[in-house]
């Protein structure tokens, strides 16, 4: 599949400091020309169809946002989760609402659509050298979710992986190589675990099966990756772990702790996260081994979602604030929480 994708609107620049009063939020400080003008990709809707979406989770569920959604760990919960074989009524209502993978300069607040992604389509990571993204579609194979690489140079998509297997989430490695999860609902029993690929998209290395590794991320040492057991236990509190194993067949998984949405800093020093706790979810960091774990600032929004800037001195995260999912940023040290988009709502930041 190929396409030249179209950049002909140019959204103008929000009047930050009246967004960041009405959410409720100051900006301590943290000034645009301090972040990265590297884009944040991630999923965005316009403000009336976040409106008109948050309505429709309310009527059909009770609740108007999903910031503590439930965890998928085994693979009927996973069957459940993406939907497969049937639509449901929430499913089939939101659909009517779909999310586009938008570019946010994070300085300027420029935004710009990726044309060549789908609808619905979900940006999963960035290329070391920035020129390809990986995201996921389900617009072909039936229905099934499957990877794609968009290449800004050359402008055009690729098709990573293929079905009848779902591919939900994957990452580049130093090399080139996409490490991709999967599972798979054929026969009477389900299979689900987590390959490297080449960059044409050709299997390298099963590194584990029997498990669904939720978003699986590549440290910047290429040794370790670190990736989620999502929590099924329908507790008050989630109870998600994060697991890193080493990058090759064969290799251990350690339990760090509980916590989901990890991700490597770029030096690979740090592994960013958020964990449940009795005022909500915040975001933290721990050394790769689970050592040093602690708050990453003493913020009171809820976030989740982190994604770390390219040059590692901002986090990016998602805060749910008057039922609508909305981007923030803040150093790493913690501080300078300032919203990024005040409008419309968003998903799956990657940076």
């Amino acid at each position: 599949m190929r396409g030249r994708p179209r950049f002909p609107v140019r959204v103008g620049l929000l009047v930050l400091a009246s967004l960041a009063c009405l959410s409720g939020c100051a900006s301590s400080g943290l000034g645009l020309g301090e972040i990265s003008d590297a884009p944040i990709a991630l999923v965005y809707w316009d403000e009336a169809d976040a409106r008109k979406r948050a309505d429709l989770m309310e009527n059909l569920t009770g609740r108007s946002g999903d910031p503590n959604r439930p965890g998928v760990a085994n693979i009927d919960a996973v069957a459940d989760f993406i939907g497969v074989g049937q639509e449901t009524p929430v499913s089939q209502q939101l659909a009517r609402y779909p999310g586009r993978i938008v570019l946010l300069n994070a300085r300027t607040l420029e935004r710009t659509r990726l044309e060549a992604a789908p609808p619905n389509a979900r940006p999963l990571a960035w290329s070391k050298d920035r020129n390809r993204l990986l995201f996921n579609s389900d617009h072909l194979d039936g229905g099934i979710g499957q990877i794609y690489e968009y290449d800004f140079r050359s402008q055009e998509v690729r098709k990573i992986t293929h079905g009848p297997a779902y591919h939900l989430e994957g990452d580049y490695g130093l090399r080139g190589e996409i490490l991709v999860n999967w599972v798979s609902f054929q026969k009477t029993k389900g299979k689900a675990g987590m390959d490297i690929r080449s960059e044409s998209g050709a299997p390298l290395a099963n590194l584990m099966e029997g498990q669904f590794p939720v978003a699986p991320g590549w440290s910047p040492t290429e040794d370790l990756i670190v990736y989620g057991q999502a929590d099924e236990s329908g507790g008050v509190r989630d109870q998600s772990l994060i697991l890193v194993r080493e990058a090759r067949a064969g290799g251990d998984a350690q339990a760090l702790g509980r916590g989901r949405d990890a991700v490597f800093t770029p030096d690979g020093r740090w592994i960013v996260f958020s964990s449940q706790g009795s005022r909500g979810w915040r975001l933290q960091r721990m050394r790769p081994d689970g050592s040093a774990r602690k708050a990453l600032g003493k913020s009171v929004l809820s976030a989740r979602s982190p994604a770390v800037s390219p040059d590692g001195k901002h986090v990016a995260y998602v805060s749910n604030e008057g039922g609508l999912d909305r981007l923030y940023v803040r150093r790493m040290d913690g501080s300078g929480d300032r919203i990024l988009l005040g409008e419309g709502s968003v998903a799956f930041p990657a940076w």
